[in-house]
């Protein structure tokens, strides 16, 4: 079964911020926010594995999505210590991401294993959301981001859906989201290669150091059709629910 994906989305990774106390909490105030704010369509939160079987039926009951911030490339087997796409589908992640600059960092991630995740995610029905940037501001998204596409999602069926998180690597972790113009002019480059390379079905966010207001800042820097993004990818920018809520409606206010 194909998934089907909203035209805009509006999400959030906690990273490895909030343990489970943590995350309902974050999770009944979202819950509540978002009935004030029309429902949860659009909206969704990557979270530790673990954590979705407890947290993520408050969020679902809220209209969002959930999602996992890793998979194993591995199917069943003896792989100790791996959560496979088969046991985030029971759970019911329907997004995961795959290949965040943290995770090559810390595990020594390549992009032929984000190619075997992205894979296994298609065949169970769940969603990869490509983290793809650029490693320096001046880097040609031809020469950087291409080959992230071309690999990873190799194996994807062109007619599965996608979200290409834009984060450039020199944006991550900064007290600054990158320059606005900047993220429009690449997200424009991303949907031109996506285009190029028919993958019709992808929706592109942005990341990378996120906050409210960010969203609004791409959408005025974007002169050109298709530079603006179909939504944003909070970190620590959405880790107090407030702000997370404060984005979903700028988004939605943004259209």
């Amino acid at each position: 079964m194909v998934p089907a994906l909203p035209q805009v989305l509006i999400g959030a990774s906690s990273k490895a911020y909030l343990g489970l106390a943590g995350s309902l909490d974050w999770a009944g105030v979202v819950s509540a926010g978002l009935a004030r704010l029309g429902g949860g369509g659009g909206a969704y939160l990557c979270m530790p594995a673990p954590l979705l079987s407890a947290v993520g039926p408050v969020l679902v009951g809220a209209g969002m999505l959930i999602g996992a911030q890793d998979v194993s490339r591995f199917g069943p087997g003896a792989h100790t210590g791996e959560t496979t796409a088969e046991v985030l589908a029971e759970l019911g992640a329907t997004l995961v991401m795959i290949g965040h600059p943290e995770r090559a960092r810390d595990q020594a991630e390549t992009l032929d294993d984000c190619r075997a995740k992205a894979l296994a995610a298609a065949r169970h029905g769940i969603v990869p959301i490509l983290i793809a940037g650029e490693p320096t501001r001046d880097a040609d998204p031809d020469v950087s981001i291409a080959p992230q596409l071309d690999v990873i999602l190799a194996d994807v069926p062109l007619d599965f859906p996608v979200v290409i998180a834009y984060e450039p690597s020199w944006a991550i972790g900064q007290a600054e989201p990158a320059p606005s113009d900047h993220i429009a002019r690449t997200v424009g480059a991303i949907r031109d290669l996506l285009r190029e390379r028919g993958r019709h079905q992808a929706r592109i966010v942005y990341g990378g150091s996120a906050v409210v207001g960010t969203f609004t800042d791409i959408a005025e820097a974007a002169l050109e059709e298709g530079q603006r993004p179909d939504g944003i990818f909070l970190g620590r920018g959405g880790l107090a629910p407030e702000n997370f809520l404060a984005t979903v409606a700028e988004v939605r206010a943004i259209g």
